[in-house]
């Protein structure tokens, strides 16, 4: 008997729950017998002997084994090389030749089937260990291999699927993106064309009001030379006071329009600031004192009076403020402030306050009667008139002459408008309109 106590040199899982399974092909039956105990002796579980190649096959199928011996020449139609191939193609199923002699043409056949070994009889017991050991080795390794690549395989096809649903959301995401965008665009243009609609109908609405306005305000002022009686004078009165303010409105749209359209045009001359700011407010001072409203306004020393800015866009601005404030204050006072912010590269930065004591308005509407044709109430507009586009104006022109506007304002106690500009420095002594 040949010594047992060899283990080959690189390690092998040998250790398992249970003994190898491996089925004997061999047609001689001494020989057979003689291999079942020897690899008893080694500690493997023989399930069977087989005679012939189609014995073999049958076994393999009934008692799965983990391994075949296969004696290449067997009796009958189908020789071991051949039981050997579709043992390994149908049950994958490690097959370990035994032979005695061969001829080169068959050894060459039977290595075509890719056997872990191929032992030559007479062989040792240890050589049949070694041979074994590594045929399952090789084979577990090859299967573990074979089941990471399978789901290897399996990942990828996951992800890729997942990939494709993601690229397939993300294209659908993108054209309901592009029919949004399209659509916006189609509603863009929509609406750039019904703000030039409108602005055109501003515009020809406001001028063709203007020349037949400006006829009644002449004939009702031609009326009221003629030595009419006190009621007539009354009646005359309230015509012109009404022709008036519908002019304001009028010259409001008009002003609007060419806001709008990017017609308007900051004109700088060199001016006077503060015989200009006296010019704007007499008219208004003598509006005030009609409701006994306190009006006064008042210019920090500091603000150099020679400046070069737009005198009818800065007074327009500030008429519009101060108009608003009496118009919206029923008692109490009207103040208007003007201060320097600073001076930089010969420019002058200012910033004015107009403050009243009025109704004020209400903190939700504070940004909304920035807005052109809004007012803080509907009822303002039954009670004190206007068409709501003094503070849009306002807050238009500011922006123009490179300003921002703000308002303060608590309902019951009065509202504060703040603006600034930036205006160039004069020495020129210019103060006209």
């Amino acid at each position: 008997m040949e010594d047992t106590t060899f283990s080959p040199a690189i390690a092998t899982p040998t250790e398992r729950l249970r003994p190898a399974r491996i089925l004997i092909t061999e047609d001689e039956f001494i020989v057979a017998l003689d291999l079942q105990s020897r690899l008893q002796h080694l500690g493997y579980e023989v399930v069977g002997i087989a005679s012939s190649g189609d014995d073999a096959i049958l076994q393999v199928q009934d008692n799965q084994p983990d391994l075949v011996l296969m004696d290449i020449m067997l009796y009958g139609e189908l020789d071991g090389i051949e039981a050997s191939r579709q043992i390994r193609e149908e049950f994958d199923v490690p097959v370990i030749y035994l032979t005695a002699n061969a001829d080169s043409a068959t050894l060459e056949r039977a290595g075509s089937t890719h056997p872990f070994s191929c032992l030559l009889k007479p062989f040792k017991e240890r050589e049949l260990k070694f041979s074994i050991d590594m045929a399952l080795y090789h084979h577990r390794t090859a299967q573990q291999l074979r089941m990471a690549y399978d789901e290897l395989e399996r990942r990828v096809q996951k992800r890729t699927a997942e990939l494709a649903a993601s690229n397939n959301a993300l294209q659908n995401e993108l054209r309901l993106h592009r029919k949004t965008m399209e659509d916006l665009c189609a509603a863009q243009t929509i609406a750039q064309s019904a703000d030039r609609v409108k602005n055109e109908f501003l515009a020809t609405v406001s001028h063709e009001l203007l020349t037949p306005m400006n006829g009644i305000l002449g004939m009702t002022q031609m009326l009221k030379e003629t030595s009419p009686t006190a009621q007539q004078r009354e009646y005359l009165d309230v015509v012109q006071l009404s022709g008036e303010t519908l002019l304001n409105i009028i010259n409001d749209m008009l002003d609007f329009s060419r806001i709008e359209t990017s017609t308007m045009r900051f004109s700088p001359v060199a001016i006077s600031l503060r015989e200009q700011v006296d010019a704007f407010f007499k008219p208004l001072k003598l509006r005030a004192r009609d409701k006994s409203l306190q009006f006064s306004w008042a210019i920090a020393d500091d603000v150099p009076d020679q400046l070069n800015t737009d005198p009818l866009r800065l007074g327009q601005v500030l008429i519009n403020l101060v108009g608003n404030s009496i118009k919206f204050t029923d008692c109490g006072q009207i103040e208007v402030k003007v201060a320097q912010l600073g001076v930089e590269n010969n420019r002058v930065h200012l910033a004015f306050s107009v403050r009243d004591t009025g109704i004020g308005v209400p903190e939700g509407k504070q940004k909304a009667i920035f807005e052109p044709f809004v007012q803080a109430d509907s009822s303002f507009s039954r009670r004190y008139g206007g068409a709501g586009l003094g503070l849009s104006i306002s807050e238009r022109l500011v922006a123009l002459m490179g300003g921002n506007i703000s308002l303060e304002s608590k309902l019951g106690e009065g509202s504060t408008v703040r603006f600034d500009l930036w205006s160039d420095l004069t020495d020129l002594p210019d103060c006209g309109l």
